[in-house]
């Protein structure tokens, strides 16, 4: 990662004349910030796998139609950047995906100078000769609080949801809580927490009125308006808060008791899911690794044979990669890494999975969440497209690492696989996947093969 700037870093995408406005309203807001300028979002990716900046300010049109993807990987580069999107007056439509995808503002152009700086957010330096350093630092105290109590807020609501938004259901259908008859025991929470299915809460919840007599006793999530009852306490543990336990029975003393009980299960379960979160990650890169390939390949599968649906497996590597890590070194090495995965994941869907399954190898399942697809579906070429613009940005992309003389030098070959046709089952997939990435390496490299006897389909036809 490179060195951070001694002032937070504003990055426009595409735009100059919006480069040159956020630039000119930051400095009349006595702002202190560097502006720079990314021709595109996918070269900002790149950018940020290295350095790192405070806000990322761009056009939802420069995003052509990719808004949640682009949103997600901006995100799991650099969690905590504010996303800004600009858009004109026709494209409320796409400002509102972008607000849904996790961009923190929108602004309408023509966006004036004070619209431009409370989007980006940044705090500007007054200038009048009456402020003083107290006051200066009070406000600077009240940010730092109000951001670490969002990041809590944020832990906890994702703690409570489980490891990892959608995870293995990655967008099926929800599979309802089991049902547990009887009285609820301590058992019953364990296996609660190690099925992931969300029934912990309910079940605790149950638990608790039947042992401690507030049968009218309430969980109520971070966030969530506790409503008017008698009795409230927080449902925390070691800095982290879950909720609100509320009741109208008992006392404060009581409802303390229960609560400080329910946040320690609270705080396994988080801890559980955690750690398969961790189990499943691919620690370099942050795609899923080959575990969580393995496992999604098979769940997939079973929801396309059901549903009859589409499923292409796209498998890549980066050509002559071992050349990189000798002649530049294991960090270029990384980088190459970071940030090829990187552009993939800012090209497909949010559902679509991406995974490292070897050393410099990718895969990549692309499958339909929605109604059963009918005769003359677009879901193949689709894939194909994203696999085009993808080699193409790869061999556009600037590495810092590898120097000016190495843009255009990285390519990536691969093959593609599609269900039911090219296989029914995840080795099936995977072979014929692989065998179509072979023939790109065998007819000269950077390409992407797909079908029996299909033509590569090179970068820049």
């Amino acid at each position: 990662m490179g060195e951070s700037p001694a002032f937070p870093v504003v990055l426009v995408i595409r735009s100059e004349s919006l480069r040159d406005r956020v630039a000119a309203a930051l400095e009349a807001a006595g702002v202190s910030a560097e502006v720079e300028l990314s021709p595109s979002y996918l070269s900002a990716m790149g950018w940020l796998t290295q350095q790192r900046a405070a806000v990322v300010v761009g056009p939802v049109s420069a995003m052509t139609g990719m808004v949640g993807s682009t949103a997600r990987a901006l995100r799991k580069l650099s969690p905590g950047m504010r996303l800004v999107a600009v858009a004109d007056d026709d494209e409320r439509a796409e400002a509102s995906a972008a607000a849904s995808a996790g961009f923190d503002r929108c602004v309408y152009e023509p966006a004036d100078a004070g619209a431009l700086v409370e989007a980006i957010g940044l705090e500007a330096k007054r200038r009048e000769a009456g402020d003083s350093a107290q006051s200066h630092r009070s406000q600077e105290d009240a940010r730092v609080s109000a951001a670490d109590n969002a990041m809590k807020m944020e832990t906890a609501q994702t703690a409570s949801r489980g490891p990892m938004p959608d995870l293995l259901q990655q967008g099926f259908d929800e599979q309802a809580p089991a049902e547990v008859s009887g009285a609820v025991g301590d058992v019953d929470l364990a296996e609660a927490i190690m099925r992931q299915d969300g029934s912990l809460i309910p079940l605790a919840m149950r638990l608790l009125r039947e042992q401690s007599g507030l049968i009218d006793a309430s969980f109520t999530p971070l966030g969530d308006a506790t409503g008017n009852a008698r009795f409230a306490v927080d449902v925390s543990f070691e800095g982290t808060n879950f909720g609100t336990l509320t009741s109208d029975q008992g006392d404060v003393q009581a409802l303390g008791s229960w609560s400080a009980w329910l946040a320690r299960w609270a705080a396994l379960e988080r801890r559980q899911n955690e750690f398969y979160a961790m189990a499943m990650h691919d620690k370099l890169t942050g795609t899923w690794n080959r575990r969580y390939f393995e496992l999604f390949m098979e769940r997939v599968l079973q929801h396309a044979t059901a549903g009859r649906q589409q499923v292409t497996l796209l498998v890549f590597d980066i050509d002559n990669f071992k050349q990189y890590n000798d002649n530049f070194g294991h960090p270029a090495g990384d980088e190459i890494l970071k940030s090829t995965a990187a552009l993939i994941q800012s090209l497909v869907r949010d559902h679509d999975v991406v995974a490292r399954i070897g050393g410099d190898e990718f895969a990549v399942i692309f499958w339909d969440k929605g109604e059963p697809r009918h005769l003359g579906s677009q879901h193949p070429n689709n894939v194909i497209g994203i696999a085009k613009r993808f080699q193409k940005a790869i061999c556009e992309h600037k590495f810092p690492k590898l120097g000016e003389e190495a843009v255009g030098r990285l390519t990536v070959s691969g093959g593609l696989a599609g269900f039911p046709w090219d296989g029914r089952t995840p080795e099936e997939l995977l072979a014929r996947a692989d065998a179509n990435a072979m023939r790109s390496k065998q007819q000269g490299k950077n390409a992407i093969c797909f079908g029996p006897g299909a033509a590569p389909t090179a970068a820049h036809d």
